[in-house]
């Protein structure tokens, strides 16, 4: 049962370590692992409903992360700026800004870059930090 407990704690912080979790999400995932061992241990009643909140907490969790009722630009637009700046869907606005910066300054038309290229940079900055705004909300 250790070695069970230890490869699962193992396998969540792998998948924070590559992006696929995020940290906040941990809290309801380990609540839900108590619960299914409570309830394998005896503890029938109290380790469903921890499972049940946990499922309810991490439904809501993901809900508000990801926010699947906000308004947002066309996923492929979303996307477009996303690869185009060099961001993923789990960084936060300081990154997409300083992702910004950096190459902003190595296409700016003072610097020998194009104009067309300076504009889509803007542009997909203004996307991405918009779709961050609709996220909070």
């Amino acid at each position: 049962m250790t070695f069970l407990a230890i490869l699962a704690l193992l396998a969540l912080g792998w998948a924070v370590w590559k992006g696929k979790l995020q940290k906040q999400q941990l809290l309801p995932i380990l609540l839900g692992l108590s619960g299914a061992l409570l309830a394998s241990r005896g503890s029938l009643i109290i380790g469903v409903a921890a499972i049940g909140i946990a499922v309810l907490w991490y439904r809501g969790l993901t809900l508000r992360l990801f926010s699947f009722g906000a308004k947002r630009g066309k996923p492929s637009d979303i996307d477009d700026a996303r690869f185009l700046l060099g961001v993923s869907r789990f960084d936060n606005a300081e990154r997409i800004r300083e992702r910004h910066r950096t190459l902003i300054a190595q296409n700016h038309p003072d610097t020998g870059g194009s104009d067309g290229r300076a504009a889509e940079l803007n542009k997909a900055r203004d996307i991405l930090l918009d779709d961050f705004d609709n996220k909070r909300r």
